[in-house]
């Protein structure tokens, strides 16, 4: 049931995008032909986009972040606005959230597509002995055969195949960074999931992301992928290179365990942003309602 669950989610995850950015308006002009009214908008813009560049602390999991170029940074608070309020996520999202980056050409909430949602999982030290040995193609296969068998517990229009990896699962042993990306398919299309964990000596901080599964969209985020994980930087005593075995908690999860559980065994970040996408029904409802007043009153004239 559980992994059922998260399957799920990945498929409500992938459909909300596509449905998302197929929406997606930019200009005042663009959200009034869609069915939006000036009323509309005037609510929507009451939320204004506060990001901030540069080096940001993050003292929960004892780390900055230096906001990558083209991005800004929202605090907990404002991920709080966006993942909640807007996105209508439940007030879980919250436990293990860090922020939010975003791109910093959004003025409003309401133009946000895409977010890089980044949290911490203080699960302790990873060790990272195994990245090398571990057969990727097997383990994807195997992955194949999970989804399988779990789709015949889902009704139909539910069902989520896992295609392959979109960026296949590589660790950085200098930053102590792993990053993959998966191809997801379902029956309206295909989406890219694209995750990067960063190892320290207490957890990991994890940047989760969905891409366009465009080959250059993806060679576009696997060009930036290297800043992306250099940005994150744990503080001294912190680091990955700081564990003390005398003292420091050494985990139960493994770099394979690591690719494998996002997806079966752990419910985390993947199945929270499947939630908050819901965000967008709330964005269409204000269209359609737009729109349905219009119709009344036409109907009502005549």
């Amino acid at each position: 049931m559980r992994k059922s669950s998260i399957i799920l989610s990945t498929l409500l995850l992938a459909s909300f995008w596509l449905m998302l950015c197929s929406f997606k308006s930019t200009s005042d002009e663009e959200m009034l032909s869609d069915g939006y009214t000036t009323e509309d908008l005037d609510i929507l813009k009451q939320d204004v986009v506060n990001g901030q560049t540069g080096q940001i602390s993050l003292p929960e999991c004892h780390a900055q972040i230096d906001v990558p170029e083209g991005l800004v940074y929202l605090d907990k608070a404002q991920a709080k606005n966006l993942l909640i309020d807007y996105w209508d996520n439940s007030e879980s999202v919250l436990d293990d959230l860090l922020g939010v980056l975003v791109p910093r050409e959004n003025e409003f909430f309401y133009q946000i597509c895409v977010a890089y949602v980044i949290s911490y999982d203080n699960c302790g030290y990873i060790r990272d002995n195994d990245a090398k040995s571990i057969d990727y193609d097997e383990l994807l296969e195997q992955l194949k055969e999970d989804f399988k068998d779990d789709n015949k517990s889902l009704p139909e229009e539910h069902r989520c195949e896992l295609i392959g990896w979109a960026v296949p699962p590589h660790y950085d042993s200098v930053n102590h960074a792993l990053v993959w990306a998966r191809t997801l398919a379902f029956q309206h299309g295909e989406t890219v999931n694209y995750d990067m964990r960063i190892l320290g000596k207490d957890g990991y901080v994890s940047v989760n992301a969905v891409v366009d599964p465009d080959p250059e969209t993806i060679d576009e985020v696997s060009v930036n992928e290297s800043s992306m994980v250099k940005s994150i930087r744990f503080d001294k005593g912190y680091a990955y290179a700081d564990f003390d075995e005398k003292r420091d908690k050494i985990s139960d999860w493994t770099i394979g365990g690591l690719v494998a559980g996002s997806i079966l065994a752990k419910s985390g970040l993947l199945a929270k942003i499947g939630a908050m996408l819901l965000k967008f029904w709330k964005i269409i409802a204000l269209g359609v309602v737009g729109i349905a007043a219009g119709i009344k009153k036409i109907f009502s004239s005549k």
